[in-house]
C-alpha cells in the first residue's frame, strides 16, 4: 500500500502520463472472474492493449467485437481513468448510449464500481488522509449518484441515455460519446447525428463505437466498412475470438480439401495445463489467409448454446456481417476474398496528388494491363472509380493470377479524372482503357486522353477505332459518335454476371477493402432480379471492375490471339515473298479486327455485313502496310 506523499506523486505522475490507461487500470481495478468465481485485477490481454493504445492516439474508434470479449467493460474502466485525471477546468462529459436504456446504464453500473476502487489519494488532500479514522476518508466523491447519471465533486459527469430523439436532450458539450452495442440502434443515423451535435464545441471531443454486427445497419454497418476503407474519421479495432485468451485455450484449425473434400486438422501446442496457447496474432492471420478455420472447445460450446444456428453463429462469434439472402455474391465468397486476398495499399507507391489513389503493386515490365473506368455523372453521391487490373499477375508460388494493383475512387470529374487515367495508363505499360461511356459522362476524359496522344482504348466498333487513327494522321478530329467506349447498362447483366462468378470461384483477386465493402450491400433488387447497390451504397467500383474483366476476357484476349496470330502469317508471307520485306508494318496504325462482344442481334450483324455480303471483311488483315 502506497502511503508516502513522495510515492504518490510519483505514481500518480506515471499514470497520467500513460495516455492509454493500462498502467492505471491494471494496477488499481479489478473486475469480476466468472472462472474464479471473484473478483481479479484488471489483466488485459494484447488486443485489449491494442484498442486502449489506439483510442489514446485518435478522436474516433470503431470496433468489431465477438460476444462475450469484454470491451464494455473496458470501456468503463478507460472512462473511468478519464475521469480520474481530468482537470477541473475541463471535467469529462461523459454520455453513454444504448439501444436500451438498461444497457446504457450498465456502463453507468460498472463505470461507478471502478470509481470506488480507485485509492482515495487520487483524489486529493480532500477525499484523503493517511489517517484511517479520519472523515476524510469516508467523503463521497459524488455529487450526483443515479441509475443513468454520475456527476464528481471535480465536475465530470456521465449520463446515460437510450437511443432515440431526445438522446442528447438537455446535455451539452460532451467531450466523449460511447455508443455500445451501436450495431443494435434504431434509427442510428439520426441518433448519432443529435449526439455528435452535443459534441461540435469540443475540439477533443472522442467517439467509442462498439458492436457485434446485425446486418448491414444504417449507423454502425457503415461506420465500421468505411473507416476499413479510410473513408470517415473512425479508426477501426477488429475483436476475433481466438484473440482472447479466455476463449482460445486448445486451439486448433481445419481445412477441408477443395479435391477430394478430406478435412486436415492442426493443434496449437500448449503451454500449460489449462490448455493456453502462445499468442501468436502474426501466426493467427497467417492460417487465416492460408484458408484454415479456427475451432476451440470454447467456440464449439458457444455453437451448441445458439443451437448450430449458423446465422447466429455468424454474427456473434465470427464477427460477420450477414447480408441480404439477396446478395449476388454470398457472404462465404465475400469473406474469403478478405481473407484470401485483400490488401493493404503500398506505403512507399503513392500518387501525392490523390490520397483516394490506392496501389498494391507497382508496374512490371512486360505485363499487360487494363483500366476500367466508371466516370461520375457529379451528381449526389455518385463517384468516380479507376480499376487497374494487372491480366499477367503472379502470387507468390509463381502461378498465373488475375489482380487488382490500382484503385481510385473520388469526386473528380472530366479533365482531371482525363488527366489521371493518362497518368495511371502510362504508368502501368500503356494499359488498355475501358471507359463507360452511357450516357456521354466519359466523353470529357477520353477526349482529354486524346488530346494528350492516347491511344491504347476499348472501341465498341471496331471501325470507330480505323476511323480514328486515321483521322489523327491525316486530317483534324471529327468526334461526333466516334469515341471509345463500352456502353455498360446495355450489356449490364453478362458483365455483372461475369463479374459474380469470377470472385465466387476466386479468379480474380480483389486487393481493396473499398469492393469487398460493396459487395456487401449488393443485391438482387425487387422481382425483376435486378443486380445493384442497397440504398445508401454504392457499386462503383463493382461497374469498374466488372466492366474490364469482361472486356478482357471476350475481347482483349481474343484480339492479343488474333494479333500474334496475324503476326506469324504476315511473317511468313514476307519470308515467302508474298510481300516484300521493305514493306513494313506501320507501328502507329493497329490491325485490330472487327472483334465483336459475345451478344449479337440481327441488327448489329446487319450492320457489320450489310445484306449479308462479307466482301472487304478480312481486308483489315493487311491495314498498317503499304
Amino acid at each position: 500500500m502506497i502511503i508516502d506523499a513522495n510515492e504518490m506523486a510519483a505514481e500518480y505522475i506515471k499514470s497520467f502520463q500513460d495516455k492509454s490507461r493500462i498502467y492505471f487500470i491494471e494496477k488499481y481495478l479489478s473486475t469480476f472472474n466468472a472462472s474464479k468465481g471473484k473478483k481479479t485485477p484488471f489483466h488485459c490481454f494484447p488486443r485489449q492493449k491494442v484498442f486502449l493504445e489506439t483510442l489514446a492516439k485518435v478522436r474516433n474508434i470503431v470496433s468489431i467485437k465477438p460476444r462475450q470479449c469484454g470491451i464494455t467493460t473496458l470501456t468503463s474502466a478507460w472512462a473511468t481513468a478519464q475521469c480520474v485525471f481530468a482537470s477541473e477546468d475541463a471535467p469529462e462529459t461523459i454520455l453513454c448510449v444504448g439501444n436500451k436504456l438498461d444497457l446504457a446504464n450498465q456502463l453507468i453500473t460498472k463505470i461507478r464500481d471502478f470509481l470506488t476502487q480507485v485509492p482515495r489519494w487520487y483524489w486529493g488532500e480532500d477525499y484523503y488522509s493517511p489517517d484511517p479514522k479520519s472523515d476524510k476518508n469516508l467523503k463521497t466523491i459524488f455529487i450526483k449518484d443515479s441509475k443513468s447519471e454520475l456527476e464528481l465533486f471535480n465536475g465530470c459527469k456521465i449520463v446515460a441515455r437510450s437511443s432515440g430523439e431526445n438522446a442528447a436532450r438537455g446535455i451539452s458539450a460532451v467531450s466523449i460519446l460511447i455508443l455500445d452495442e451501436a450495431g443494435f440502434i434504431e434509427n442510428g443515423k439520426a441518433v448519432y447525428a443529435t449526439c455528435a451535435a452535443c459534441m461540435a464545441s469540443n475540439p477533443n471531443s472522442k467517439t467509442v463505437m462498439v458492436s457485434t454486427p446485425n446486418g448491414h445497419d444504417e449507423l454502425y454497418y457503415n461506420t465500421y466498412k468505411q473507416a476499413l476503407s479510410h473513408e470517415n474519421n473512425f479508426t477501426a479495432v477488429q475483436f476475433r475470438w481466438y484473440q482472447d485468451p479466455r476463449y482460445n485455450k486448445n486451439l486448433k484449425w481445419f481445412k477441408k480439401s477443395k479435391d477430394s473434400g478430406d478435412v486436415k486438422w492442426i493443434s496449437e501446442p500448449t503451454i500449460d495445463s489449462d490448455g493456453s496457447i502462445k499468442y501468436d496474432e502474426e501466426h493467427w492471420e497467417k492460417m487465416i489467409h492460408d484458408g484454415w478455420t479456427p475451432r476451440s472447445p470454447w467456440y464449439d460450446e458457444m455453437c451448441k448454446s445458439f443451437n448450430n444456428d449458423t446465422m447466429k453463429i455468424a454474427q456473434e462469434l465470427d464477427v460477420s456481417f450477414q447480408g441480404s439472402a439477396n446478395n449476388v455474391v454470398a457472404p462465404e465468397f465475400i469473406e474469403q476474398q478478405n481473407n484470401l486476398n485483400v490488401r493493404e495499399p503500398l506505403v512507399d507507391f503513392k500518387d501525392p496528388m490523390n490520397d483516394e489513389t490506392w496501389f498494391w503493386k507497382k508496374p512490371i515490365e512486360g505485363h499487360k494491363y487494363i483500366i476500367g473506368v466508371d466516370p461520375s455523372r457529379g451528381v449526389s453521391a455518385d463517384r468516380t472509380a479507376i480499376e487497374i487490373i494487372d491480366m499477367d499477375g503472379k502470387d507468390e508460388n509463381g502461378f498465373p493470377i488475375i489482380e487488382q494493383v490500382g484503385e481510385y475512387v473520388g469526386k473528380k470529374l472530366g479533365d482531371d479524372i482525363g488527366a489521371m487515367v493518362y497518368q495511371y495508363a502510362n504508368l502501368y505499360n500503356q494499359a488498355y482503357v475501358v471507359v463507360d461511356c452511357t450516357g456521354g459522362q466519359g466523353d470529357a476524359l477520353i477526349l482529354t486522353m486524346i488530346q494528350l496522344g492516347y491511344k491504347n482504348f476499348y472501341y465498341e466498333d471496331a471501325n470507330q477505332k480505323t476511323y480514328m487513327v486515321q483521322n489523327q494522321v491525316d486530317k483534324p478530329m471529327n468526334f461526333s459518335n466516334r469515341l471509345p467506349g463500352f456502353h455498360f447498362q446495355g450489356n449490364r447483366y453478362p458483365v455483372l454476371a461475369n463479374f459474380a462468378g469470377m470472385v465466387r470461384s476466386n479468379e480474380f483477386k480483389i486487393r481493396s477493402t473499398r469492393v469487398t465493402n460493396e459487395l456487401d450491400t449488393w443485391i438482387f433488387e425487387g422481382e425483376t432480379g435486378r443486380m445493384n447497390h442497397q440504398d445508401g451504397s454504392h457499386d462503383d467500383t463493382i461497374c469498374s471492375l466488372a466492366m474490364a474483366l469482361f472486356v478482357m476476357r471476350y475481347t482483349f484476349n481474343k484480339i492479343e490471339k488474333t494479333k500474334l496470330t496475324d503476326k506469324a502469317i504476315l511473317n511468313s508471307y514476307i519470308m515467302g515473298g508474298a510481300i516484300h520485306a521493305n514493306k513494313m508494318a506501320k507501328e502507329s496504325l493497329s490491325i485490330t479486327p472487327n472483334q465483336g462482344m459475345p451478344f449479337y442481334n440481327e441488327r448489329t450483324l446487319n450492320k457489320i455485313t450489310p445484306n449479308g455480303n462479307s466482301q472487304g471483311s478480312c481486308l483489315w488483315l493487311l491495314a498498317g502496310y503499304h
